[in-house]
């Protein structure tokens, strides 16, 4: 048998195995290639059954910050509340007000001096941020309503001196920018750079006494107490303008500012300085007013002085004003009159403020007239 037909044998033999199904294996001439090998210029299936039947996966392209969900035909959904299919999350910034946002004007609008601040809150009062137009102020938790802080609790500056604003429990006088010049009140009195203002008060008391006042010491701690009853501040500044036998008025005040005019505790003027008061007596009606600013008119006071601030006698002074005795007399002045009244002109012109009659020590008519020195 030859070589050819052994090689026929052998693989009909070998096919007619029931687990091999075997081809030809056939050679193009000319080629390299064999049948075992697919063509990559193969046509694609023609017909229906070669197309694909499920929709592509279409979420892994959706950007990271939508909530991208799918509907029941595998579409992904991209119409969730508050994001744009276009623009994506909003910002501060945008011009849309978020809910984690109080306000949002823009870029361009938004502000730390404006309406809406830069991290889209609102400019309020107490932020520490200063609203232009609106606000004259902010130190945001400095703010204070106490006085001379910088700034208040309505952004407005705190009261202090130099603000045109009398603050009567801290200040006595407040004239602005006029506060330690020469340009005084409506009356002259001038204001210092603290706002002290450059006066002294002066008051009758509201009580009057017999001829014992405790000698001219316990005058003097009469009118203190009258004014600290009153709520005066330094009560004990405050001396009687009293004469004894052996003592003079003037030289109780001494240590006087020269120059300062006297107010009532109501700030009205009524001398231009104690030189003038004790030259001339008192401007207007006189020293009217008592402690606690209420008016008293046509009433005696102790005085035992005449014009110029000297003792008016050796005796009319009650023993020194230690003595309630009928036997005593006292001089007296009488602190006002009434401007149309018919003897106004004279009270002013003969100093009646100072000394007018002479009455006995056990009558309980003699007030105090209590300066400030």
């Amino acid at each position: 048998m030859s070589m050819s037909e052994l090689r026929n044998l052998g693989l009909l033999g070998f096919c007619s195995l029931p687990v091999f199904a075997c081809h030809e294996p056939s050679v193009s001439v000319g080629s390299e290639t064999t049948a075992q090998e697919t063509s990559t210029t193969s046509d694609p299936p023609s017909t229906a059954t070669d197309t694909p039947t499920t929709a592509p996966d279409t979420t892994a392209s959706a950007p990271a910050d939508m909530d991208a969900t799918t509907t029941s035909s595998g579409a992904a959904d991209t119409s969730s509340t508050g994001t744009s299919t276009t623009t994506g999350s909003s910002w501060c910034g945008d011009g849309i007000v978020d809910s984690n946002e109080e306000c949002d004007d823009g870029a361009d609008g938004n502000g730390d001096t404006r309406f809406c601040k830069e991290n889209c809150t609102l400019n309020v009062c107490g932020d520490g941020k200063l609203f232009a137009d609106w606000e004259l102020c902010d130190e945001g938790a400095a703010n204070s309503d106490t006085y001379g802080s910088l700034c208040d609790t309505h952004c407005e500056p705190g009261a202090r001196c130099g603000d045109h604003k009398l603050q009567p429990e801290y200040e006595t006088c407040d004239l602005g920018l006029d506060n330690n010049g020469e340009k005084g009140d409506d009356q002259g009195i001038l204001c210092d750079g603290k706002c002290n203002a450059q006066r002294l008060r002066g008051f009758i008391t509201k009580a009057a006494y017999s001829g014992d006042l405790g000698g001219l010491y316990g005058a003097d701690l009469k009118c203190r107490m009258a004014a600290k009853t009153a709520g005066l501040a330094e009560p004990e500044r405050f001396y009687a303008y009293l004469s004894s036998g052996s003592v003079d008025a003037k030289d109780r005040f001494e240590k006087v500012a020269a120059s300062w005019p006297y107010v009532l505790v109501t700030g009205k003027k009524f001398a231009d300085s104690f030189a003038a008061l004790i030259e001339a007596g008192p401007l207007g009606e006189g020293i009217s007013v008592t402690e606690d600013g209420s008016t008293l008119s046509q009433q005696y006071v102790a005085t035992n002085t005449q014009p110029g601030g000297i003792r008016f006698n050796a005796t009319e002074h009650c023993v020194g004003w230690t003595s309630a005795d009928g036997a005593e007399f006292a001089r007296l002045g009488l602190n006002t009159l009434p401007l149309d009244s018919d003897d106004f002109d004279t009270w002013k012109a003969e100093q009646w403020w100072t000394g007018v009659n002479a009455l006995r020590c056990n009558k309980t008519f003699f007030h105090i007239y209590c300066l400030e020195i």
